[in-house]
């Protein structure tokens, strides 16, 4: 018995190691667009793919398509990182959780709290740049779709399970695109939530430029989806008065 409690403790030792080395790795990760940092130890891993031939694969997307996907899935995932690893389907499924995002962002022992107002300052201002160019990325996969679907009308050579993994590809970037328009006001949500309870802990002139990044976030936003892809519905006022 004394020989396995033994064995446990060298285990857990050896993994504690570990965890503090990807630790290490995580908070010394590069900065990628926007200041944010780059996919670190999890992130970006994908699943098993079809053969590229098939109309399913990975493969037989195009680069509109690409780079489409790739900035709604930064529009998507929780705009604060872990600072643990992660995957992407678990930060798509946290997506921009107002809970979350304030733990991450003031569960710091930073030396001012002005860094964490800034954090958020930073996030607004990077969605405010990403979502004109991920708007235009949707138009241009909004277009490719529209002739995708002309293409099969005159193309008798098209196999029928392939014409329908096509289709599918189209409900599929429309099903993208409408997820994302409905996920910012929640990002809006998860800033001003945020900002309201810094400012109630730690009362800070930071808060002024912060809340003019969300303010100028929430009018991008609210001028709606591009190519119809889905508009913002959100009634609400994120930045009150007061």
């Amino acid at each position: 018995m004394m020989e396995f409690i033994e064995v446990l403790l060298r285990s857990m030792a050896k993994y504690s190691v570990l965890f503090i080395i990807i630790y290490l790795i995580q908070g010394c990760a590069e900065t990628g667009d926007f200041g944010r940092r780059r996919p670190t130890l999890f992130e970006g891993k994908q699943g098993i793919d079809t053969p590229p031939q098939w109309f399913g694969s990975r493969a037989t997307l195009t680069d509109n398509e690409v780079e489409f996907r790739n900035r709604a899935l930064t529009l998507s995932r929780n705009p604060e990182k872990s600072i643990y690893p992660t995957l992407d389907v678990l930060e798509a499924g946290i997506g921009a959780d107002a809970e979350v995002y304030y733990s991450r962002v003031a569960g710091l022992a930073d030396l001012s709290v002005t860094a964490r107002y800034r954090r958020v300052e930073r996030d607004a201002s990077a969605d405010l740049a990403l979502i004109p160019l991920y708007r235009i990325a949707a138009c241009k996969v909004a277009s490719d779709d529209l002739r995708r679907l002309a293409a099969l009308e005159v193309s008798p050579g098209v196999l029928p399970e392939q014409a329908e993994l096509a289709k599918y590809r189209v409900a599929s970037n429309a099903a993208i695109g409408e997820a994302v328009e409905r996920a910012l006001p929640q990002r809006i949500d998860a800033y001003h939530i945020t900002l309201q309870r810094l400012f109630a802990a730690s009362p800070d002139e930071e808060a002024k430029p912060t809340l003019a990044a969300i303010t100028a976030l929430r009018s991008e936003v609210a001028k709606g989806g591009a190519c119809g892809l889905g508009r913002s519905r959100s009634d609400r006022h994120i930045i009150r008065k007061g």
